[in-house]
């Protein structure tokens, strides 16, 4: 709940949730108040860029560095919220969807609990937090001593700040996703791990308390109150249940697969415009500690490495979490590749039954010829010639 507060606050996500409509509301107009702000703060810097960007030296034109810097934060900051509003349907459609997935593993094994990433991303959104903030209020005390610097800081540092959490952002449902891919891992290294025992992924279930598995709407969902008739046989209700697992896992690896897709149509252009203004900001930085080194001025060199350590802490953690969520895929793949030969064999059979029957009831019902037809030649040709 905290880290969708703080995402909502700083304009990052314009929906609450299915349970919450008034707060989605809220979320909206915020981004929508958010926006209308900062495209005042743009028309701000550059009809006053004269005056918030006078370059110092020489008393004549702007200095161009911390004007572009500042500029392109702001753009960034606005292509951020932009993205927020015209993305709200998928946000919507994403979290629809990993909660299908949480209710298909709940009732594949009866219970799916997120808790402890959900703990642990609350404890990396605050300590980044606070590292922003005394990263912020350093270079406030080091760099900016005039009023004029004072109030550029004021206006870009928001749009600072909410471009670095962009990134946390995108990391937190990415670790939604690496949560959930890793349930699923455990639950193939059940099925793997024990090909001639019993599985116990679900549990007590048996084969005839569980509910049949099915699409619906490109989802895998539980039907409550459809049982399936338990088969005949243990060793046959064994497979049948490994089998049955086998499938809803299948199912639940495709649904978080087009969850996957549908994050990256959220993030593509915010963070295409992030990743410029990082590498902007990063160029323009390491240039002004080169200068500062080459005239050996060392009082605001701590201030710059201090704004570039923040940026590529951002991308670190996003980094992360990627690295993490295609680890777990890959740890899937390979999963999947070991069970291959068995469930290809058990399938190779239940299809080679099904042709069999096909066929046995084709030629049972195959339209027969007249046997008196049929019985003319047969005596002519097997009969001996009289003479």
């Amino acid at each position: 709940m905290l880290v969708t507060v703080v995402f909502q606050l700083c304009g990052l996500q314009a929906y609450a949730g299915p349970r919450s409509p008034f707060g989605s509301s809220l979320a909206l107009l915020w981004c929508i108040g958010n926006c209308l702000v900062y495209v005042g703060a743009l028309a701000y810097c550059l009809t006053e860029r004269k005056w918030l960007f006078a370059d110092s030296r020489t008393g004549i034109g702007i200095n161009f560095i911390p004007f572009i810097k500042s500029a392109v934060t702001i753009v960034a900051h606005l292509a951020v919220l932009l993205e927020a509003l015209l993305a709200r349907g998928v946000y919507r459609g994403l979290d629809e969807r990993l909660a299908s997935v949480d209710g298909t593993l709940r009732g594949l094994t009866g219970v799916a609990d997120f808790g402890g990433y959900r703990a642990q991303f609350r404890r990396k959104l605050l300590l980044f937090g606070a590292l922003c903030c005394a990263i912020e209020l350093g270079i406030l005390a080091m760099v900016y001593d005039n009023p004029v610097q004072r109030t550029v800081w004021c206006l870009t540092v928001p749009s600072l700040v909410v471009i670095r959490l962009k990134h946390l952002h995108h990391a937190y449902h990415i670790d939604r996703l690496a949560a959930r891919f890793g349930f699923l891992r455990e639950q193939l290294e059940t099925l793997v791990g024990t090909p001639h025992q019993p599985s116990t992924v679900g549990g007590n279930l048996h084969p005839s308390k569980m509910s049949t598995a099915a699409v619906v709407g490109g989802r895998w969902t539980f039907h409550q109150g459809k049982v399936l008739p338990p088969p005949k046989g243990p060793h046959k209700s064994h497979r049948t249940d490994r089998l049955r697992r086998a499938f809803v896992v299948k199912g639940t690896y495709l649904a978080l697969w087009h969850a996957s897709k549908d994050l990256n149509r959220c993030c593509v252009y915010s963070q295409l415009a992030n990743l410029l203004q990082n590498f902007i900001q990063c160029t323009c930085d390491l240039y002004s500690m080169y200068s500062l080194l080459y005239l050996n001025q060392f009082d605001d060199i701590f201030g710059y490495i201090l704004s570039v350590v923040a940026t590529f802490s951002a991308l670190g953690i996003v980094l992360a979490a990627c690295e993490n969520c295609k680890s777990q895929v890959a740890l899937i793949s390979q999963l999947l590749h070991k069970r291959r030969g068995d469930e290809v064999d058990l399938l190779a059979k239940m299809m080679a039954a099904a042709i069999t029957t096909y066929m046995v009831i084709f030629i049972q019902f195959m339209p027969k010829e007249d046997a008196t037809v049929t019985a003319a030649p047969s005596n002519s040709t097997l009969s001996p010639k009289l003479e």
